[in-house]
């Protein structure tokens, strides 16, 4: 859809994102990939306008379980990550996963060694966001502006919780907490068989070349 939508326009994005953001939590929750408590929430801004969507689904103790929506200013909220220009993003989801809330309760990046998920990811871990006190938008612009060589990350690990995810898309940005979460979960398994390893030679050029990667990893000179 052009980024110039009329009223008319804006009003069937609107439903039409609101229904991808359904869709998405209920595969997420289907799958498992959500943790027990459903904890998801969708902010997305909408193209052409200083607007972002609002999406807030209920916890499985609610007796109502119909999701929220609202619509704030963009400008208004100075702090959030979607700023970043650098992330090319459109869309931040908070969420509790299973596997990967380990990760954020021991303090440490996640390393993603499973290529079902790397394969649509450039960047090869996520860090953990250890000093709360600051805010997501702080912590990612110093890494980014410190680790050049290195692909953005596409979340952030909430430090004993769960994480902050960001993309393009609703759909597309869900589907990759899956994957990512689908790799903590693999790799929780491979810690009793002496831990996960390290990608063997070309195996990674291999995924990034299924995917179109390879060409983006190459132009930018991103490092593993």
């Amino acid at each position: 859809m052009s980024d110039a939508l009329t009223e008319i326009d804006l009003i069937s994005y609107v439903d039409e994102a609101k229904q991808d953001a359904i869709h998405a939590f209920d595969f997420l929750r289907e799958t498992q990939t959500l943790s027990a408590s459903w904890t998801f929430h969708v902010t997305h801004k909408i193209p052409g306008h200083d607007k972002l969507l609002h999406i807030r689904f209920p916890q499985p103790w609610e007796r109502n379980r119909t999701p929220s929506f609202r619509i704030t200013g963009f400008e208004d909220q100075p702090q959030n990550v979607l700023h970043e220009e650098r992330l090319d993003a459109d869309t931040l989801i908070h969420a509790h996963t299973n596997f990967l809330s380990a990760w954020s309760l021991a303090h440490k990046p996640f390393p993603i060694l499973y290529v079902a998920a790397q394969r649509h990811l450039l960047a090869r871990e996520i860090p953990n966001h250890l000093e709360r006190k600051r805010s997501v938008l702080d912590v990612i612009r110093e890494r980014l502006d410190n680790h050049p060589e290195l692909a953005p990350p596409p979340a952030l690990l909430e430090s004993n919780g769960g994480a902050n995810f960001w993309g393009r898309g609703i759909l597309k940005t869900a589907q990759n907490i899956l994957f990512i979460e689908e790799a903590a979960r693999y790799q929780a398994i491979a810690e009793q068989l002496g831990g996960a390893k390290e990608y063997t030679e070309g195996a990674l050029d291999l995924q990034w070349k299924r995917t179109g990667l390879l060409d983006i990893v190459k132009a930018k000179g991103y490092v593993g």
